[in-house]
């Protein structure tokens, strides 16, 4: 009787055992293992949702330095973010700039702050240029996947910098948030500006929206000439002063712009780099 009992006691123990098991299976795939690409990918989509573009950056980043799956929507994305970042950062330190004209104090302390975001500003446009330098010699296939729809963030410049406009400098922590909305639109006009040519947002969404979106090569590449094209004004002689990475990024662009058929948009941007070209300051 006893042993019988020991019995039904171990065969519970042995059916609980596989339930939990069976239990635990059923909840769906198991998470990427760290360190690996999809778990890469698989991070920077929740940074992405959250708006957190500095994270979807470094988590891209680390899937582009290898070959693997995700390794081309990488770099797409990270043309896009990039430049978004980079043209976010140009305009705030233009706000900024402003803003210590009209200052009467601190004037250092607005200087400080537009320098390094111009800085930050040239690092992101240098890291644009890098990966438009590479997909112009690997990226052949005439329709290219576009993984990350228009983020949902503000497009409107925050009404905060007015008290920069008038010469006020507002904490360090409100001018931070101030820096990240306007990073955040920058990432937001450049995606758009991928989804649709004019920079159209409904449109873009509607076109980045859905099962596996793609634009065309040689519009992927005349959106990558035009941000560059911009993105050089950060190395003018009134900014950073580096004329060398403006050629840089203008000799890129021209280049991804070869790739794209001939149009009225397609001469009006290449008039545009020329102009830019002749106004560097000669060797």
């Amino acid at each position: 009787m006893r042993a019988s009992y020991r019995l039904s006691l171990a065969l519970s123990a042995v059916l609980c055992a596989g339930l939990v098991s069976c239990s635990s299976e059923q909840k769906g795939p198991q998470a990427a293992k760290p360190g690996t690409p999809a778990f890469f990918w698989a991070s920077a989509n929740d940074a992405y949702k959250k708006g957190d573009f500095a994270a979807v950056v470094k988590n891209l980043g680390n899937i582009a330095a290898s070959d693997n799956e995700f390794k081309l929507k990488a770099q797409i994305a990270l043309v896009a973010i990039n430049s978004g970042l980079g043209r976010g950062d140009m305009e705030w330190a233009d706000q900024l700039e402003t803003g210590s004209k009209a200052a009467r104090t601190r004037q250092l302390d607005f200087r400080k702050r537009v320098t390094t975001a111009r800085t930050e500003a040239g690092q992101a446009a240098m890291r644009s240029v890098d990966i438009v330098h590479k997909l112009l010699a690997t990226l052949k296939d005439e329709q290219i996947p576009v993984a990350f729809g228009v983020p949902e963030v503000n497009k409107d410049k925050p009404v905060e910098a007015e008290k920069l406009l008038k010469g006020v400098l507002p904490p360090d922590a409100e001018l931070d948030a101030m820096r990240a909305k306007y990073q955040n639109r920058g990432v937001l006009l450049s995606v758009a500006r991928l989804g649709d040519p004019s920079g159209d947002i409904a449109k873009a969404t509607s076109a980045l929206s859905g099962t596996d979106p793609k634009v065309s090569r040689a519009s992927f590449f005349a959106y990558a000439a035009g941000e560059l094209t911009e993105l050089s004004a950060v190395f003018g002689p009134k900014k950073l002063d580096h004329a060398g990475r403006a050629k840089l990024l203008l000799e890129e662009a021209k280049e991804a712009l070869a790739e794209v058929p001939q149009s009225a948009d397609k001469a009006k941007l290449q008039k545009k780099i020329d102009e830019a070209v002749k106004k560097l300051p000669k060797p």
